[in-house]
């Protein structure tokens, strides 16, 4: 391995012992703008961080499969390497290398066992809103195909393992996989979806990326699941609606980026709100609305097997509120990628805090330790802050002047971390960087012993 290598990859090479390997390394990302609307079909801009998953595999062909973390937190783990592998209860870290393998084992010629010996290291935090959890699927499949000699298309990959990662009971989309896989230094990705399509919009040199992390878990296989499922569900009925009131089906809410009227997403929104109370609503009262059973609604309720999503309770659904944030996410996204292709940073910020708002107050997925973090960074100078990520926690990403950097990272030790960290070291939770390359695969080799 190059001599470069950041201490994490050296531990992880020397705790996977001697013999042959491969290391993967597959980067954490934030969301510069386009919060949940990847599996709405529409457009985001994420970066890749240069904070990582690492995965040392070497090939077994017993058909097991043997994990280790270097997290004390998370215990060994062995399985069968299978195209089909049952999964452990919700929340378990090994259901993200499970859904990994059962990739790498659907490839597998006929008659070649399988299997592997991984080892797991990060200095990403976990459940901080960084995609480490699909950082970990990046990793652990990029390994798995590495040490079994399997080809492999990024791009189609990057569909596949959105697909896969569904495994976990998230209805996620498309865009952690993509920039993991797909990122280029010094750069945010517009990705779009269905299909998948990527173009590299160059950041300013003049632009930092700060990131903060609330300390709030924000995992999506276990407590934060519902609220995230629910959201997609409500997008869902917003699409019947709108269908209903315009006389045509819809299925994403991105499809009516495609319908040729050439007209802001956002007034789509506006339209459902004068037709639509503005309020949570039953399911009865929606199929009142479109004119149908409310039987003929239970499929917007459903899981991709067709069974019943656990939404957390039945407060009643916010179709309008939840389509206007994502139909006016999209515009602040293509206003954003203009903003930059202008370098007018002072406009990406307003955006940012606008995309903010709106994910607090619409979508509903901000927390209150996460809006401290965006009003500090901004009382700090920044451009402009915003929750990134799935919400329900996790973390806040902010752009900023360098020159303004150490005053906003001094701000946030101040007035944020050092109430809630007990003198701890804060660096891993707040840090500054420059957009990363995308995920990689190295051969390397231990010492025998």
């Amino acid at each position: 391995m190059p001599a470069r290598i950041p201490e994490v990859t050296r531990a992880v090479i020397a705790a996977a012992g001697p013999g042959d390997l491969v290391v993967a390394r597959a980067p954490g990302r934030v969301n510069l703008i386009g919060e949940h609307t990847d599996y709405n079909g529409l457009p985001v801009l994420p970066v890749a961080i240069d904070r990582a998953v690492w995965l040392a595999a070497r090939r077994r062909q017993d058909g097991i499969v043997e994990a280790t973390n270097l997290d004390s937190r998370f215990e060994r783990r062995r399985f069968a390497w299978q195209p089909t592998i049952a999964p452990s209860p919700a929340g378990d870290w090994d259901n993200y290398l499970k859904a990994a393998i059962q990739c790498a084992a659907k490839r597998l010629p006929a008659g070649r066992a399988g299997g592997a010996d991984l080892t797991v290291a990060s200095d990403l935090p976990a459940a901080a809103g960084l995609s480490s959890s699909s950082a970990l699927v990046v990793a652990t499949t990029l390994a798995a195909f590495a040490a079994h000699e399997l080809p492999y298309d990024s791009y189609a990959l990057a569909e596949e393992l959105a697909t896969a990662e569904r495994y976990v009971g998230v209805l996620s989309g498309g865009m952690d996989q993509a920039v993991i896989l797909l990122a280029d230094a010094g750069t945010a990705l517009h990705l779009d979806f269905f299909p998948l399509r990527a173009r590299p919009i160059p950041i300013p040199g003049d632009c930092a990326i700060v990131v903060a992390d609330s300390l709030v878990r924000a995992e999506k296989s276990a407590g934060a699941r519902t609220g995230y499922n629910r959201r997609v569900v409500e997008c869902r009925l917003a699409c019947r609606l709108i269908g209903a009131l315009r006389g045509a089906p819809l299925d994403r809410l991105g499809d009516l980026a495609a319908d040729g009227l050439h007209t802001a997403l956002a007034e789509h929104a506006d339209a459902l709100a004068r037709r639509v109370p503005d309020s949570a609503l039953s399911l009865p009262e929606i199929a009142d609305m479109i004119g149908v059973a409310v039987a003929d609604l239970q499929s917007s309720l459903a899981g991709d097997d067709g069974g019943p999503l656990d939404l957390g309770g039945d407060g009643g659904f916010r179709p309008v509120a939840r389509a206007r944030h994502v139909l006016r996410e999209a515009d602040r996204v293509a206003a954003t990628v203009a903003a930059f292709e202008d370098g007018d940073l002072p406009r990406v910020g307003r955006l940012m805090t606008a995309s903010h708002q709106s994910c607090r107050d619409d979508y509903e997925v901000s927390v209150g330790d996460v809006d401290a973090l965006v009003a500090i960074i901004d009382e700090a100078g920044a451009f402009g802050a915003r929750m990134t990520g799935a919400g329900f926690g996790g973390a806040v990403v902010a752009l900023a002047p360098p020159a303004r950097t150490p005053r906003i990272l001094a701000a946030l030790d101040a007035r944020f971390y050092r109430p809630r960290l007990a003198g701890a070291d804060p660096s891993r939770h707040r840090f500054v960087f420059r957009p990363a390359a995308g995920a990689s695969v190295t051969p390397a080799a231990t010492p025998s012993r």
